[in-house]
């Protein structure tokens, strides 16, 4: 205990040797703008050095020009150009087609997903100031789960299925939950299948271009909405849809399927 107040003691002194050091207590916001802007992944403390101002007036600063720290956020690829390019021609050549007939309610949607058992949350803990946080092992990764495929529309959920655990899709599995969920939809949406043509939206997975599913979607008469490699932003279905489920099932244990 005594250490602690000695800490304590010597830091409170630091800190107001801090104030009397001479150092700016204002800096240029324009300036400070120019520096962060030219390198968001720059520290605080390499900024403070660079203005030869104090730590805490940088932070201070930043506040008020609106700066926040954010984490980098990974993306499942590096775009090329062409890439780049490919995907603005494609959604480019959606916007006239949908002001000319309007095509977003005739969207069906479809991805699957894993399910895991155990779904861990990371514990948050209350303690005292100088208690250090207990460990806690980190989950398996290889636990037990279970796929699933949903199926929905901006009207309703369609249909869903439950593949045995372990089991991952295949074509002829994919083919066979088409029917599944053109059965429902007509009994949902009968004047979408009737008369409108449904279009479905999936990503380019192997089980969703091989030649039973192709087959089965012409059968139907469904149009497919086309996706580019490397796009899952452009999928409701995973920005949305699993964002939802990831939440409920956040701290979920089963113990069945």
């Amino acid at each position: 205990y005594g250490n602690d107040v000695r800490q304590k003691a010597n830091l409170s002194n630091f800190l107001i040797q801090v104030q009397h050091s001479g150092w700016p207590s204002e800096v240029d916001n324009d300036w400070l703008r120019a520096i962060i802007e030219a390198d968001p992944l720059t520290t605080t403390r390499e900024v403070a050095e660079e203005l030869n101002v104090n730590h805490s007036t940088v932070i201070q600063h930043l506040k008020q020009i609106g700066k926040v720290k954010k984490l980098d956020k990974w993306v499942p690829h590096e775009l090329t150009e062409n890439q780049k390019n490919r995907r603005f021609e494609v959604l480019s050549s959606l916007i006239p087609c949908n002001n000319k007939e309007p095509f977003l309610d005739r969207i069906v949607m479809c991805n699957e997903k894993w399910i895991l058992y155990d779904n861990w949350q990371w514990p948050a803990q209350w303690l005292d100031w100088e208690e250090a946080p207990k460990h806690f092992p980190k989950p398996n990764l290889h636990q037990k789960k279970v796929m699933v495929t949903v199926w929905w529309s901006a009207a309703s959920l369609i249909h869903y299925s439950f593949l045995n655990p372990s089991e991952t899709i295949t074509s002829e599995k994919y083919a066979q939950q088409i029917d599944e969920m053109h059965w429902k939809l007509q009994c949902l949406q009968l004047a979408l299948v009737n008369k409108k043509d449904p279009i479905l939206l999936h990503n380019n997975a192997r089980p969703h271009v091989t030649q039973p599913t192709l087959q089965k979607l012409n059968e139907l008469g469904y149009k497919v909405l086309p996706h580019l490699p490397y796009s899952p932003d452009l999928l409701p279905t995973n920005y949305h849809f699993f964002k939802h489920l990831d939440n409920f099932l956040q701290g979920k244990n089963f113990q069945s399927q």
